[in-house]
């Protein structure tokens, strides 16, 4: 069954380097760096530097999110996922030979590993509806017993009038934040074509019932984070 809704090669930014990349996620998702904050926020609090954790990122990017991570769980080990070899490349330039990088679509890949932190930042709304279902029920079945879930990532409502307002909001900031008319055009695309935004509702739901323990940690317009405990 596919649930993956988009190939590597159809998202703009498998084509920019590094660079570009980490300027233009930050301008075009809403509460980038607030969301990145809350999550360090957490890390610091809940986890001992001193400890040596594992930590799985479902894709990782150019590893923004889990080296902030890393910053604050220095031993910890990082398994880092994405099916875009452009994007790893970009991670490998962060975590050089500290971290572990798996190839692949990770909706697919067997993992035989267990963690103590999985974490997955602007990734899981390229999964389908079904997909996103049995994601969480992959991820659950990878987190040992206590272990979380860090999920940051775009988002709709249930209410329609919400849901259209929040969508309104995205695109004014994308037409604010945009460096350029051809860097517009890409994120603009990316997001009303290529995104398949769940209702936070329904996703809280479905977690809800494999046996996760919720926290919003944050919701601001379509961006929301999620903290997740087995």
């Amino acid at each position: 069954m596919k649930t993956t809704n988009v190939k590597a090669s159809d998202l703009n930014y498998d084509h920019y380097s590094t660079e570009k990349y980490d300027q233009d996620i930050v301008n075009s998702i809403p509460y980038h760096r607030e969301l990145h904050k809350d999550i360090i926020a957490y890390v610091k609090k809940n986890y001992d530097s001193a400890k040596k954790y594992s930590i799985l990122d479902l894709g990782v990017g150019t590893g923004i999110t889990s080296k902030m991570i890393q910053d604050k769980l220095p031993q910890a080990e990082f398994d880092l996922v994405d099916f875009s070899r452009k994007m790893l490349s970009g991670a490998k330039k962060r975590f050089g030979k500290s971290a572990n990088y798996i190839f692949g679509d990770f909706s697919k890949i067997k993992f035989t590993k267990k963690y103590d932190i999985i974490v997955s930042v602007i990734g899981i709304h390229h999964q389908n509806h079904k997909g996103k279902q049995s994601l969480f029920k992959k991820i659950y079945s990878l987190l040992k017993p206590g272990g979380v879930f860090i999920f940051g990532d775009l988002v709709t409502h249930k209410n329609p009038r919400k849901a259209s307002l929040n969508q309104a909001l995205h695109f004014h900031h994308l037409v604010e934040k945009s460096t350029d008319k051809k860097t517009l055009e890409e994120w603009a695309y990316h997001h009303y074509v290529l995104n398949d935004l769940a209702p936070i509702e329904d996703q809280i739901e479905w977690m809800k019932k494999i046996g996760f323990k919720i926290k919003i940690e944050m919701l601001q317009m379509n961006t929301a984070l999620l903290i997740c405990k087995k």
